[in-house]
């Protein structure tokens, strides 16, 4: 129950920081003048850089304790490594977008917040529905079966 609870945290994080972030990517450039595209990717990166801080930084930091005791990786280790890796690139590429002015620089702050929210919901999903099956078991299994009450003859 707890899992579901931190995934639910999660997930809701990604949502609340990360749909400003999409929605950036999407009409950022057309919010202004030429340098709008430079302070929409600042901007995401400073969204994206929370949703990955409260989303990743969790199951990253837990994938490595399991990966190093148990010599056993988890599928939060690499969905937190690959959105790690997907940030940096797209720092990179908005630091070639402010101090170069390339053109073809586009962070893909927008996947970050994408690949989180979607795990996150997953996860949630997948152990809220284990953990209602668990109660639910629990529940029917511990309750005596109901004795019969007897009939009232006059």
């Amino acid at each position: 129950m707890e899992r579901a609870r931190e995934y639910r945290y999660r997930f809701g994080q990604s949502v609340v920081f990360g749909l400003p972030v999409v929605a950036l990517q999407i009409w950022g450039p057309a919010l202004g003048a030429r340098d709008a595209p430079r302070w929409a990717g600042v901007l995401q990166a400073l969204l994206s850089g929370w949703v990955l801080h409260v989303g990743a930084g969790g199951m990253l930091f837990e994938g490595l304790v399991l990966l190093h005791a148990r010599r056993r990786g988890t599928g939060g280790l690499v969905v937190a490594t690959v959105a790690v890796a997907l940030y940096v690139f797209s720092a990179i590429q908005l630091g070639r977008l402010i101090f170069t002015d390339a053109a073809g620089a586009r962070p893909a702050f927008h996947a970050v917040v994408v690949l989180i929210a979607a795990w996150s919901a997953w996860q949630w999903w997948r152990l809220a529905r284990r953990s209602r099956a668990m109660s639910a078991e629990r529940t029917s299994g511990s309750a005596p079966p109901a004795a019969e009450a007897p009939a009232n003859h006059p």
